[in-house]
């Protein structure tokens, strides 16, 4: 059965197709929120004190979380598929010089997955904003943390190391 259709419904069928089709994305599968991260290998900690230049924006306590196959590629710098590094920022608290953890600042999360991060050397990058499991950051996208990743051409684009 042949179908004949003029040129202004074929147009609106295209129109309506477009419409409903998300823009191409380098970063269009979206990174989930690693729930039990904490339960993870703890990698290492570092701390940005009020000393460092710039403690108002990124002070306080950082500590890196690692999944099973993440652990794997820590050990052999060679991370493999399903590898999830969660990067926690926390705010410092002051109490006449004892530090503690304060309020979390972000997570970063890592996840490496050659189909789905074809574009960004089978990695895929996203930032949740404080305590939430769904607020992203809309000042650093997954793109802007492959580049400077990219740039620095670590170990796969991992820039942090297992401290043994």
């Amino acid at each position: 059965m042949k179908v004949v259709m003029s040129a202004p419904a074929f147009s609106a069928l295209i129109l309506s197709v477009l419409v409903q089709s998300p823009a191409p994305n380098r970063n269009a599968a979206a990174v989930a929120y690693p729930d039990s991260y904490r339960s993870w290998s703890h990698v290492k900690s570092t701390v940005i004190s009020p000393s460092h230049k710039n403690f108002t924006v990124n002070g306080g306590f950082q500590h890196v979380y690692a999944n099973e196959e993440a652990m794997r590629g820590y050990r052999t710098r060679t991370f493999p598929e399903g590898s999830v590094i969660a990067f926690e920022w926390l705010e410092m608290t002051d109490t006449q010089g004892a530090y503690a953890e304060g309020s979390r600042r972000q997570l970063d999360v890592m996840v490496k997955d050659a189909t789905r991060f074809a574009a960004t050397d089978g990695w895929g990058f996203q930032r949740f904003m404080k305590d939430s499991k769904t607020e992203l950051s809309t000042s650093l996208t997954p793109d802007q943390c492959f580049a400077c990743h990219d740039k620095l051409k670590k170990d796969g684009l991992v820039l942090s190391s297992y401290r043994q």
